[in-house]
């Protein structure tokens, strides 16, 4: 084969890649959707409980963050790095060293609270565990 003709191939094979790639891209609603999952920007309002603390405070957040995100707003907290856990436990708020759980509306999830979404009107609430 000469090399003119191996040379059309491969860019005919990179024109093709690139508009399979675009149109799939487009189709799939491109930045905007990525844009939608990732981006903070929609204000939420979570209530944060912490009754060992007589903390009960309403707060402002972005849309996608955390329980941690709206404790880092109501009360000075110091977290312990567990490698057996890959994640860090947050031991002490405002100045209460113990390890502490949380509630979402009730609930707790079964998730660590830098991994849980908070939503619109959720209540957040601190407690202290028992050993």
């Amino acid at each position: 084969m000469n090399k003119g003709l191996a040379a059309q191939i491969l860019a005919l094979v990179v024109i093709v890649g690139f508009l399979c790639f675009a149109g799939g891209y487009y189709l799939a609603s491109g930045m905007t959707k990525q844009t939608e999952q990732y981006t903070y920007g929609e204000n939420i309002k979570v209530r944060v409980k912490i009754p060992d603390l007589g903390i009960d405070k309403e707060v402002v957040l972005y849309k996608g963050m955390t329980p941690f995100d709206a404790l880092l707003k109501v009360a000075s907290l110091k977290t312990e790095y567990y490698e057996s856990f890959s994640a860090s436990i947050v031991t002490e708020i405002g100045g209460l060293q113990q390890g502490w759980g949380y509630r979402v509306n009730g609930n707790e999830p079964p998730v660590g609270m830098q991994d849980y979404q908070l939503r619109d009107g959720d209540l957040l609430e601190l407690f202290k565990l028992v050993y």
